[in-house]
Parts: structure tokens; sequence; C-alpha cells
């Protein structure tokens, strides 16, 4: 958030009316605002826009699933962005205009990611889910992490274990339990 902004919001107006205090729970919506962030580099993120003059649309023949009409109409939708030369192709749908729409949103979504690289809206949902799953992981390692430590402290004495067993077996001392011949009873 720009500097002169913040001080815009906090300081008092001339107006009773608007003088009034905000609560804390907006100055925190003001302060953190997604569309000023900055990336630790110092770069602001920017809003990207499409202009139909930057676009070239072409329509190709589809494929896949769908049967006629996909594999005889042209209603599959090649989006490209002049600019960039980022190119998309989509056919999410049957219809040419809901192809039209999906393309042109999968182009800004694009272009977001080549402009804003870290910052862009993709990558920040994609970060805040991998906090999500890291704070899940730390909640279950916080809470079943004693009886880890158990089956980890368990194995290790059933290692400890058996390698007793492997030293006593290098002795050359034979066990006579395991040794003992055991008749087979008849079966009738």
């Amino acid at each position: 958030m720009s500097l002169a902004r913040l001080v815009r919001t906090l300081r008092p107006s001339a107006t009773p009316a608007a003088s009034t205090l905000r609560p804390p729970s907006v100055l925190l919506r003001l302060l953190s605002s997604s569309a000023d962030r900055e990336d630790p580099a110092g770069r602001a993120r920017q809003e990207v826009q499409l202009r139909e003059g930057d676009l070239a649309e072409s329509f190709v023949k589809g494929s896949g699933k769908g049967g006629q009409k996909i594999n005889k109409v042209r209603n599959c939708v090649l989006l490209t962005h002049l600019p960039t030369g980022l190119q998309v192709r989509c056919q999410k749908t049957r219809s040419l205009d809901g192809n039209r729409r999906a393309a042109r949103k999968l182009l800004l979504q694009k272009l977001d990611d080549h402009v804003n690289g870290a910052l862009s809206r993709r990558s920040e949902k994609i970060e805040r889910l991998r906090r999500k799953k890291a704070r899940s992981r730390a909640k279950s390692r916080s809470k079943y992490g004693q009886a880890e430590e158990r089956q980890e402290e368990e194995a290790d004495d059933d290692e400890d274990e058996e390698e007793d067993e492997e030293e006593d077996e290098e002795d050359g001392s034979i066990d006579l339990k395991e040794h003992r011949f055991k008749a087979k009873k008849k079966s009738k």
C-alpha cells in the first residue's frame, strides 16, 4: 500500500461524520490489500488487463470427445497475445462462445503468471495451499508425534534384538530348541 494512501486512511477528516474511528479489522484489511503486495525484490504486483487489440483470435477444428459436432465444426479457439506471444488453445465446451470466454480467462491467467511471476494470483493461491498443508502436517506431527517416536523406539529395539540373535548364532553354539525333531501325526 502506498504511504500516501495509508496516511489518508489513518488521518482524521475535517468533517465530524467522517472523523469516526475505524475498527481494527478495517485497518487490517486496508493494510493487507492483496493488490498492493510486494515481493522481496521490491516489485509491486501489476494488475493485468487484456485489450482486444492485442489479441489474435482464430478458430480451428477440435479433436477428442464430442463426436461429429467436435470433429467437423471449428469451435476450438486459438488465442494469441501479440505483445508477449503467449498462446492459448481452448476446447472445454462444444459451444464457440463458451470456448472464447474460457480461452480469455486462461490467457489472462497465463499473462498474470508471465508478468507478475511469484506475485500472480495463481502463485499466491498455490503458496496459500502449500502453507495450509505445512500447518496440517505440523499439527499432525505434534498430535501423533509421540506415537511415532514410540514406534521408532520399538523398531530400534527390535533391530537391537535381531543383532543380538545374530551375534549368538555366530558364537558357534547350537540352540537345541530350534533343532529338535518333531514327528508328524498320521492323518486318517
